[in-house]
């Protein structure tokens, strides 16, 4: 860049004092703070100072290099600083700041191009730098003492469950960034091997992908294929393929409601509507109370769950919490899949767990029972669930967060929530930073009759 002909920095410092005297503005470099090599005894020491508190000029490196001939872009730098501090300028003031801005217009308009398009590269490296990814390894092995002979196993078939003993890994990838202001973008990948031993494996997949608006219509409005899981997920549950709409408001600082109509495939051939109003109600930060209805039909022929429910939870000592939740299914007597079931069923879920936060989700998604950062963290839940056949639809195909994420080799699942009554101990442990163990043991016990399922399961999850 071309230089200004023998002007100095310091010459430029003592001249331009003028414009800013008496200009209070935010310093870049501290109050008080001085150049190495401009000494308090030194003629231009006060122009260099004020000037440098007030952010108009700046050294490098704490020298001011003050001999050195000063650029035609740095004096232009100079009056761009001075440009910004023209509000608190008196007439004089401002009369000189124009003239130079006249004078050095081109080299202004460089500046404020080659800051643009700064400012636009910072723009989108910041944008995607905004899109976060979180990874969720889980290696689990299941035991069960059903016998291989029987044919009371196998959930939905009620077929024979091969392998006592199972295994399974799964890898799901979350990410989420902002859309604008007001909506964000979530989305979860899932890779799945329900048993080491099978020759199939889960196809790779988005089970989820959705926008959550913030502040729509006063509300939250979250749209596309996501997680469904009204009240405490005992009666119905879907942790992914339901596509819909879901929106919640608040109705002053205690009460919640939510809406949504959806569509599923899980378990139908063809997608069926899922329409849903729920509200809950929480008095403080310790308890809460709700309800909710729910109705989904297993075919356009069958209908099969017309669930009213209502759940509860509350902190009643230090380390412990109690929650439950009751549902009757108003559907009439139903045949699905050859299989024939009473209606007007009803059902209930009790449990004690170490702390409150365990009680949003009831097992086997106890998500929010210890922190996975946190080492040497903790938690357990004690439960017993009453499960009538239908109560949850057909093949109480509702009750997702029962199924244990282990099949045999054939790919049957063991029947853990199908007409049952049941125990079940979990305890969580983080053994290690990033690391959760789980451990459970489900004493399960057919209504109608039938072989008892001691089922254990030990899962390590791995989150980075």
């Amino acid at each position: 860049m071309k230089k200004t002909k023998k002007m100095t920095r310091r010459l430029i410092a003592a001249l331009t004092l003028t414009m800013a005297t008496a200009m209070t503005v935010p310093a870049f470099a501290a109050p008080g703070e001085t150049f190495a090599d401009v000494p308090a005894k030194h003629w231009s020491y006060s122009a260099v100072k004020q000037l440098a508190e007030e952010g108009i000029i700046s050294g490098d490196a704490n020298r001011f290099n003050g001999d050195k001939a000063i650029t035609r872009y740095e004096m232009a730098v100079l009056v761009a600083n001075a440009m910004t501090k023209l509000e608190k300028a008196d007439a004089k003031q401002k009369a000189i700041i124009d003239k130079l801005a006249v004078e050095y217009d081109k080299d202004l308009q460089q500046i404020g191009a080659r800051l643009a398009k700064v400012e636009a590269q910072a723009a989108r490296a910041e944008a995607k730098a905004k899109v976060n990814f979180f990874f969720d390894n889980r290696i689990e092995y299941t035991h069960n003492s059903l016998n291989p002979d029987s044919n009371h196993g196998a959930w939905i078939t009620n077929g024979k469950v091969k392998d006592q003993d199972q295994f399974m890994e799964r890898i799901r990838i979350y990410m989420n960034a902002p859309v604008g202001d007001k909506w964000e973008w979530n989305s979860r990948l899932v890779q799945a091997k329900w048993n080491f031993d099978s020759t199939t494996s889960e196809t790779t997949r988005f089970d989820r992908f959705w926008l959550t608006g913030k502040d729509i219509f006063g509300g939250k409005l979250e749209l596309g294929k996501m997680q469904l899981y009204p009240g405490k997920g005992s009666f119905f549950g879907n942790t992914g393929d339901t596509e819909g709409a879901y929106y919640t408001t608040k109705l002053g600082n205690k009460l919640t409601v939510k809406v949504g109509s959806a569509r599923s495939s899980y378990l139908t051939a063809t997608g069926q509507a899922i329409n849903f109003g729920e509200v809950t109600y929480r008095p403080n930060d310790k308890m809460d109370i709700g309800a909710y209805v729910l109705k989904q039909n297993y075919d356009n022929n069958v209908k099969d769950l017309e669930l009213q429910v209502i759940n509860g939870a509350a902190q009643i000592a230090p380390g412990l919490a109690l929650s439950f939740e009751y549902a009757k299914n108003n559907a009439n007597d139903f045949t699905a899949g050859g299989r024939h079931y009473q209606g007007k069923q009803d059902g209930y879920f009790i449990g004690l767990q170490s702390k409150y936060a365990a009680t949003n989700y009831m097992p086997a998604l106890y998500t929010n029972m210890v922190n996975p950062f946190k080492q040497g963290d903790s938690g357990w839940g004690i439960s017993y669930r009453h499960m009538p056949s239908g109560v949850a639809g057909a093949y109480n195909r509702g009750a997702f967060s029962w199924i244990p994420l282990t099949t045999d080799k054939a790919g049957a699942w063991q029947n853990t929530f199908d007409g049952i009554n049941a125990w079940r101990v979990d305890y969580v442990y983080v053994p290690w930073k990033n690391v959760q163990w789980t451990l459970t043991y489900d004493r399960i016990r057919p209504i109608s009759g039938g072989e008892n399922n001691n089922s254990i399961q030990s899962t390590l999850n791995f989150f980075f």
